[in-house]
């Protein structure tokens, strides 16, 4: 479902306006076409993209990342691309790409350390440096030339109705209007210019239409993916085909919003269930008395009664839950600075993060300084990297697939890269922390 789906201009009553937030939500727009023939490659990635699955477009077609970066710690085969984000940082002059590559031999590899990865690139080459330099010029001038325009409609206006009823030195001096005012004892003449306010001078309201809509303030997340335009395309490119791949789509970025919807929990239909098993087992036990999850050998019997029972005490889950189902379709979450949406709060990395303070690793290649907490991936990704919504689809597919709940990425505060990282091309990768929530097994 694309964000075109998600926020309908015919649905903008649907939203409620009062629920505001700094995340930029990314949605699947349009499959990846890799099989492109002929001069036109109007459906092909270029760095200025955000995308999940298919193949990595790199800084430069000649600077790849360490072949250690793109390798599975745990079977030592290559991984493949799970996404690609475009996360230029404002007043940067250089352009800057996310990566998140994910091990396909999830059988093996599955919720093992080092089986999912994200690299941060950098390209500071004068290209991409004059091009950045033009565009935030462009900008800039676009802005002043904004306010110098409202600043001349003020002023033209005021020049137009200051004078509209003041006494004129070519006229006389009586004003047919004026004189003595039978019902007002100090004659004054209430559209003259010594009686008050006029109705006619400037603006009654103190403010033009234009000046009273103020200036929005640019949005992030660059502002908001480079507004997702897309870029003008290279004569002829081709997709790398050296690593293995998830199906490929175009993500397509805009801010988050809530819709009006009741705030009953997905999972309020278990728990009126659960309740009741709740109540029956400790009519059958004293001993268990205040213990939710009842007695150890119900659960023994019931494992999935027990998954129920550890997803409703979780209130970081609840919370995930009742976020996403807002904007169901959301493959991806950006909030540079921000904080994650947990998907529980029971594991180590929701560990990290509800520490405080955060307790997220130091970058190594920058000891004095933090990581922030930048980008997800959330599970709605894997149906579409893994097409699950096929008709074909076997149910041991979905079974031996990827079974994270979200993939988290943390990146250095200063976005430092150390200079020997960079390659006769100007390009530089580099690990980042990556932190997995993965799906509790049942």
């Amino acid at each position: 479902m694309s964000s075109h789906d998600e926020y309908s201009s015919d649905e903008e009553e649907l939203f409620d306006e009062s629920q505001k937030s700094d995340v930029f939500l990314g949605f699947v727009d349009a499959p990846i076409v890799s099989n492109q023939e002929g001069p036109e490659d109007n459906d092909l990635p270029t760095i200025e993209d955000t995308f999940i699955g298919g193949q990595p477009i790199w800084l430069n077609p000649n600077s790849t990342p360490k072949e250690s970066s793109l390798t599975c710690d745990n079977c030592q085969k290559k991984m493949a691309l799970l996404l690609q984000a475009f996360a230029p940082m404002d007043g940067k002059l250089y352009d800057r790409v996310i990566y998140v590559f994910g091990c396909k031999n999830t059988a093996q590899c599955s919720k093992k350390k080092g089986s999912i990865k994200a690299i941060r690139g950098i390209i500071k080459d004068q290209e991409t440096i004059n091009k950045i330099k033009q565009e935030t010029e462009e900008a800039a001038k676009k802005d002043l030339d904004e306010k110098l325009k409202l600043d001349n409609q003020k002023k033209l206006q005021i020049e137009l109705t200051k004078d509209l009823f003041k006494k004129s030195d070519d006229k006389p001096s009586e004003n047919p209007f004026g004189g003595s005012n039978p019902f007002d004892t100090k004659s004054s003449n209430p559209f003259s210019s010594g009686g008050g306010s006029n109705p006619f001078e400037a603006n009654p309201f103190g403010k033009s239409k234009e000046e009273t809509t103020s200036t929005k303030k640019p949005e992030s997340y660059a502002s908001v993916a480079s507004k997702n335009v897309p870029k003008t395309k290279p004569t002829k490119k081709t997709l790398s085909s050296n690593l293995p791949e998830y199906n490929g789509s175009f993500v397509y970025v805009d801010t988050e919003k809530f819709k009006k919807i009741d705030n009953d929990p997905e999972l309020e239909k278990y728990k009126h269930l659960i309740d009741m098993d709740v109540e029956k087992d400790n009519e059958g036990s004293s001993s268990n008395k205040g213990n939710r999850r009842g007695s150890s050998s119900s659960a023994v019997l019931d494992p999935q009664r027990t998954k129920i029972y550890n997803m409703l005490d979780d209130k970081y889950f609840e919370a995930f839950a009742n976020t996403v189902k807002h904007n169901p379709g959301q493959v991806l979450r950006y909030n540079l600075g921000g904080k994650p949406l947990l998907y529980n709060g029971r594991d180590e990395i929701a560990k990290k993060f509800l520490s405080k303070p955060v307790n997220i690793p130091r970058p190594g290649f920058n000891p004095s300084s933090e990581r922030q907490f930048e980008l997800q991936l959330m599970p709605k990704a894997i149906i579409d990297l893994e097409q699950i919504n096929d008709n074909d689809i076997q149910i041991a597919d979905i079974l031996n697939g990827m079974s994270w709940g979200t993939i988290i990425v943390c990146t250095d505060v200063e976005d430092y890269m150390p200079e020997e990282e960079f390659d006769e091309n100007n390009v530089a990768y580099i690990e980042e922390w990556c932190g997995v929530q993965w799906e509790e097994s049942v």
